[in-house]
């Protein structure tokens, strides 16, 4: 028979996130113990108290010398923050390349900061407040968010082939109850962009990285 410590141990094995958060305190172990009971119940095969599942996610959820997964913390780096943005979503149908692409040179020639993505059914550009505004004014059917900022992660030289770097980072995240409205990479550099009143509880969330 399999013992509950046992089938804690490998649940948190095939869970590494899960064993992050729980090293960095962020994942209350008894309201995980509650969750995943079901799944370990049925895989010990007799019934078993919930107290029994929080300790032994007490004992290895936190135990540092236990190698569950990669170490995600050496590729964070730097973060630098960009506030007073807005973003813009206009829809493909709507767009017209001319004046989308003239609010754009105009944030470059301002050594403004920009953001431009092209989706399938939508185009967006997060840039400051007033070029923001000044190009929706040209197209209908369009979303405007304002109030935003953006945070840049610098990721160090080896993250690349080392899948969940970002995924760490973006749950880690979620994790504090940090909305994202928008997440955007240039392969060595992540950017969330988030309300202006989440920033200090985004950046103390980072600092731990």
């Amino acid at each position: 028979m399999i013992s509950v410590s046992d089938r804690v141990r490998s649940w948190i094995t095939a869970h590494p996130f899960h064993a992050s958060f729980m090293h960095d305190d962020l994942i209350n172990s008894s309201a995980l113990a509650r969750k995943i009971h079901p799944e370990i119940e049925q895989e010990v095969g007799e019934r078993i108290a919930v107290e029994s599942i929080t300790l032994a996610l007490n004992r290895y959820g936190k135990d540092a010398s236990l190698n569950l997964s990669v170490d995600f913390d050496q590729f964070i780096g730097e973060a630098s923050v960009q506030s007073g943005l807005s973003i813009v979503s206009i829809t493909q149908v709507n767009l017209d390349a001319d004046f989308f692409f003239a609010a754009l040179a105009e944030l470059h020639k301002n050594h403004e900061y920009a953001l431009y993505t092209r989706g399938v059914w939508h185009t967006a550009l997060i840039g400051k407040q007033q070029v923001i505004h000044d190009l929706a004014e040209h197209f209908e059917d369009t979303t405007i968010k304002d109030d935003l900022v953006g945070i840049t992660i610098k990721l160090k030289p080896g993250h690349l082939p080392n899948p969940g770097v970002c995924a760490y980072v973006l749950q880690k995240l979620a994790f504090n109850g940090i909305n994202l409205e928008e997440v955007t990479s240039s392969h060595d550099e992540l950017t969330v962009i988030i309300g202006r009143g989440d920033t200090n509880r985004a950046l103390e969330c980072l600092v731990q990285l």
